[in-house]
């Protein structure tokens, strides 16, 4: 199915971000981390099991964001400036092989894209509009909508979950250096992605009376979108942009 090839196809990059080394391409020569990483994390060196959960999360989505930034194949959902976060969750908490595996996966990818599709229709899913939290804001609802999920959460966490996602990265601003989805966009999707995963715990914890709705919070992300000034929308005009230099 064509979920079964998108879920093949995220967990090829993330394969193919952990191996090779070496800085990414252009003039901002930043280094590649996820493999040192990955490396580090299988050996156990330095590792401490109460805080290894991070360090994957980590892992996956930086993998995924530095074979974006090297010109790579990515599925881009929602984006690929945000395109770390989902195959990240998926492959922590839905791999494993064999039919309940794949099982997990398919929940997991269709209730995050219908959340996805919720703000495509009714705000944005575009950096040039909404800001990152347009990107990395929508990527982190969805999944954690996503995560809930699979969990076994009732469609009311889900929602939930989702909203969590989103309320905490409401204002986020796109300001890439460069112009270049890598600083800051490479570690956003790692932060991104931890919050994706708190926000699903907090909904499977939440007592049923929540006071935003999902509806709220995408109208909510539309109206701060359209409040922001362009300097924060992709333009590299404002923020880290012009504050760090890219050389």
């Amino acid at each position: 199915s064509q979920l079964d090839h998108r879920c093949d196809v995220m967990m090829a990059f993330i394969d193919r971000g952990l191996l090779p080394p070496g800085t990414l391409p252009v003039r901002i020569q930043v280094s590649r981390r996820a493999p040192a990483l990955f490396e580090k994390l299988q050996t156990g060196a330095g590792s401490n099991e109460r805080e290894a959960l991070f360090d994957w999360l980590n892992v996956y989505a930086m993998a995924v964001n530095e074979e974006n930034a090297a010109g790579g194949r990515v599925v881009t959902a929602p984006t690929n400036g945000a395109a770390g976060i989902l195959p990240a969750v998926m492959r922590h908490y839905c791999s494993g092989g064999g039919t309940f595996a794949r099982r997990k996966a398919q929940v997991f990818l269709l209730v995050a894209g219908a959340i996805g599709l919720l703000y495509k229709q009714r705000a944005s899913i575009s950096g040039a509009e909404m800001g990152c939290q347009g990107e990395v804001g929508v990527a982190c609802s969805m999944a954690a909508g996503g995560l809930a999920a699979v969990w076994g959460a009732e469609p009311k966490q889900c929602l939930a979950a989702a909203v969590i996602g989103m309320e905490h990265n409401l204002g986020l601003t796109c300001d890439p250096v460069g112009g270049l989805v890598q600083i800051p966009c490479i570690e956003r999707n790692a932060i991104g992605t931890v919050k994706a995963v708190n926000g699903a715990r907090l909904a499977l914890h939440s007592t049923g009376q929540e006071k935003v709705s999902l509806d709220q919070v995408i109208e909510t992300m539309r109206q701060t979108g359209l409040d922001m000034s362009s300097k924060y929308k992709e333009t590299s005009q404002g923020g880290l942009a012009v504050n760090v230099v890219a050389c």
